[in-house]
């Protein structure tokens, strides 16, 4: 494949690719570039083009060994499982720095993902990028502050997640409140343990702001102290009105951020990653009057640019949502149901 080549130039403008991965559902990965300087943040699930992507931008970019830095999220397959399938071990990388969020105190049985993709990365630094710093994003209620990374002479803000919900007590709530269950061993309980657990970043360049959400996650619409809530309660200050947000765990049809979404972040774009109708539907039929643009990256990449001075552009993906329609994506073999209007408005009464 080829890579814009523009991606190498040192000309202060933001360059964001969101990688298209064709038949691959639910996956995150973003490169982005500014003046020279490359970072991956996340890198999408199994199976995926991640690493042709980044050969291709170490072509273009003419060099023998391609440098970038690596944000993780959060700790599930579909955002780190492309790195570690083929990238991190590969000599033609060197990862110069990665940055985290800590490890889930989940009780013995439970599974651990946090714990065993931290394993694997400690050791691929030891064995493969022994200069590259390791920096752990603490829970928010262990550390009271916000942290910020200088990225090619711009600046991104990291924002840990609110606490680890992986207390006793909180496993509880999670089983009864959100799964209907006493089992809180039960599967998703443990997957939405280390979705709840990510990290969202804040990019500032050229007067524009982008957030990106990992996969904190907005099952119900109506309820106000999920992982979701929790940071925009936190950092709504800094979240609000933004230029692009990317919609929290990946704008599928069983999340429902579309209120908080709209009444409380109300941003110009809206990025999805999921090959479903969910989010564009949902947020259409809520909000008839919506300004939002839609944008859809599972299947084709999305190039963002963001100069020094000037508009930010958005271009390639699927477009949605565009004067009052919403687009659907052919998936075969599966129909998504999206509530009717009334039934939504009924429902917020």
């Amino acid at each position: 494949m080829s890579f814009p080549s523009s991606f190498t130039l040192c000309d202060n403008v933001l360059r964001i690719n969101s990688i298209g991965h064709p038949e691959i559902k639910k996956s995150d990965g973003f490169i982005f570039a500014l003046n020279g300087h490359f970072m991956l943040h996340d890198g999408g699930k199994y199976g995926t083009d991640c690493l042709e992507h980044l050969l291709a931008l170490r072509e273009a970019a003419g060099v023998e060994v391609l440098h970038f830095d690596w944000i993780i999220s959060h700790f599930h397959v579909d955002h780190v499982g492309a790195p570690l399938e083929n990238v991190v071990r590969d000599p033609r990388f060197a990862i110069d720095r990665i940055i985290m969020p800590p490890v889930n105190a989940l009780p013995e049985g439970m599974i651990h993902v946090s714990r065993e993709f931290t394993r694997e990365i400690m050791e691929v630094v030891r064995d493969f990028h022994p200069n590259a710093e390791v920096t752990v994003i603490p829970f928010y209620s262990d550390c009271k502050k916000t942290f910020f990374y200088n990225f090619g002479g711009t600046e991104i803000e990291i924002l840990p997640a609110d606490t680890d919900w992986a207390a006793p007590e909180l496993l509880r709530k999670i089983a009864t409140k959100y799964f209907c269950t006493e089992d809180v061993f039960f599967r998703k309980v443990q997957m939405y343990v280390v979705n709840i657990s990510s990290i969202w970043l804040i990019i500032r360049h050229g007067g524009k702001k982008l957030v990106f959400t990992g996969d904190s996650p907005k099952r119900t619409r109506f309820m106000t102290d999920e992982g979701f809530d929790r940071m925009v309660a936190l950092y709504g200050d800094k979240i609000a009105k933004p230029d692009l947000f990317k919609w929290p765990h990946h704008g599928q049809a069983e999340d429902e951020a579309d209120v908080a979404v709209h009444d409380l972040i109300d941003p110009d774009y809206i990025l999805t990653t999921c090959p479903d109708e969910g989010a564009s539907v949902t947020y259409a039929k809520s909000f008839p009057d919506f300004r939002a643009r839609f944008v859809n990256s599972c299947t084709e990449d999305v190039i963002i640019t963001v100069p020094e001075e000037g508009e930010m552009s958005v271009e390639g993906g699927t477009w949605g949502v565009n004067q009052g329609e919403y687009f659907v994506l052919d998936i075969p073999g599966k129909k998504v149901q999206s509530p009717a209007a009334s039934d939504i408005l009924a429902s917020r009464e």
